[in-house]
């Protein structure tokens, strides 16, 4: 068997990747993906021209390393992941390495067990069908209906678009846009510091989705899908208060 460490993929390589990575999705029911940035270092264990098993690491703005680890299901339980991590391990020194986990699969969870790695977080998905928007709609705040105000920076019809909140014509706050195959990604709602905790969030909100989803072309998105962390309790509630649903969680490790 041969280890490959590179940080710049080959076009068989990265087919290797996706075949590795498409056959660990079916048999382990997930979503997770193996990243195939630049700036990324891989490790791959080759048995002649099978890849068996990969690692991918990045170098992350906190200072730690965020890993991706997949191995064909065939081939767990042989210590292939614990080969590639000491190889890791050479170059990453002192760092964290941060592994996110679905813990709906029992061979991830066992790897991270016996390599004693510690839970750290979870990361949520949430889904806000449109259908149901369109019918229930949302409660108002009456400190903010008259002086609130949505600037929509590029036309609603191109995504991403970046939004700002107006209270009395002064910016307070803002939120991005895009688009994805099965619906619209939120992201990057952000209030004003100063303004937290007045529920001047909760009018925001409510103000972007009458707003943005009011408009026709809007309706071409079946669901609307956000990102939020378990740790930032505030935000959980205030997604959970306008209707998004957690579809997906992940968990975060550090070793």
């Amino acid at each position: 068997m041969n280890v490959i460490r590179t940080n710049s993929l080959s076009q068989r390589q990265k087919y290797d990747l996706s075949m590795l990575q498409d056959a660990c999705r079916d048999h382990d029911s997930i979503s997770l993906t193996i990243p195939l940035e630049e700036d990324c270092i891989y490790y791959l264990l080759y048995d002649e021209d099978v890849l068996l098993s990969a690692l991918s690491a990045f170098f992350t703005e906190n200072r730690d390393y965020e890993c991706s680890a997949f191995t064909f299901p065939s081939h767990r339980r042989k210590g292939y992941f614990v080969r590639l991590l000491k190889e890791l391990l050479k170059e990453t020194g002192e760092a964290d390495l941060i592994f996110p986990v679905d813990e709906n699969c029992p061979d991830t969870l066992f790897v991270i067990n016996s390599i004693e790695a510690s839970f750290w977080y979870q990361e949520h998905i949430m889904e806000l069908p449109l259908s149901q928007l369109f019918k229930t709609g949302r409660s108002k705040d009456g400190r903010y209906s008259d002086k609130l105000a949505l600037s929509i920076a590029t036309s609603p019809e191109e995504t991403p678009i970046q939004c700002v909140f107006l209270l009395d014509g002064s910016p307070v706050g803002s939120c991005f846009l895009d688009s994805l195959a099965n619906g619209a990604y939120f992201y990057g709602f952000e209030i004003a510091e100063p303004l937290r905790n007045q529920g001047l969030g909760t009018a925001c909100l409510s103000l972007f989705l009458d707003t943005y989803f009011a408009h026709p072309n809007a309706k071409r998105f079946k669901k609307l899908f956000l990102q939020v962390s378990g740790l930032n309790e505030p935000a959980l509630a205030l997604y959970k208060k306008a209707g998004f649903q957690i579809t997906e969680s992940l968990s975060y490790y550090v070793y």
